[in-house]
């Protein structure tokens, strides 16, 4: 029975603050946490217009009701701690109605995998070839998805070696805890220079080959001085 209610065709409801309709949340009829969701992402998407100051298009939220849906949708095996993703402004988010049952995360978190996912959208505007440990440190800074200082120095270094200037696979980046490092590194970072001035370490371009001097000025001190803070 549970296998055939996740195969119904699903539906679409606008989201709006006041008249002005910001995105869509796309959904099984028969889950009702929808408005839940639907509160989670115009509060948070109203407190992160205010930290980025920007505009973004109109964002669409898909709730998914398995993991063999999640790993289709994304069209690779994904792990059981991953409950969310964006695509430029499409958000893939598992149900709160399995949330539960097929991944590491209670229905408690969403709230901040939502404001997560909210922030790759707003990082996404202002530069699509963001450094991905800014990309994923911001995200879990705003979120408050606070993590644990416990990392390895071989995965540290690994970090300073593929991440810190330049981009690798995303695996790799998760396979050498990428995401506690950003975590850090963006603390880090916030305490030298301010949240408010977070947003021009997004800008820096990956692609381009004087991100090590644009990370400097930004951080107001080298590479290697930062790396000792």
């Amino acid at each position: 029975m549970q296998k055939k209610q996740y195969k119904k065709n699903k539906i679409s409801k606008d989201i709006k603050i006041g008249k002005d309709e910001i995105g869509k949340i796309i959904f099984r009829p028969d889950d009702h946490s929808v408005n839940w969701i639907e509160n989670l992402v115009l509060s948070n998407f109203k407190k992160l217009k205010k930290f980025y100051k920007i505009n973004v298009s109109k964002i669409n939220l898909e709730l998914i009701y398995s993991r063999k849906e999640f790993n289709d949708k994304i069209n690779r095996q994904t792990p059981r701690w991953m409950v969310g993703i964006t695509f430029k402004n499409k958000i893939y988010l598992l149900s709160p109605f399995i949330i539960e049952k097929v991944s590491t995360h209670k229905k408690s978190e969403l709230n901040k995998i939502i404001t997560h996912e909210l922030c790759h959208i707003f990082n996404n505007k202002i530069n699509k070839n963001s450094l991905i440990w800014v990309d994923e440190g911001i995200a879990l800074f705003l979120a408050k998805q606070k993590k644990k200082k416990d990392f390895k120095k071989a995965e540290w270094q690994f970090f300073i070696n593929n991440f810190l200037i330049k981009n690798i696979d995303f695996w790799s980046f998760t396979k050498y805890n990428g995401y506690k490092i950003s975590y850090w590194t963006i603390k880090t970072s916030t305490n030298k220079i301010g949240a408010k001035n977070l947003l021009d370490l997004i800008k820096i371009n990956a692609k381009k080959n004087n991100c090590k001097n644009k990370l400097e000025k930004v951080l107001g001190v080298s590479i290697e001085d930062f790396l000792k803070l």
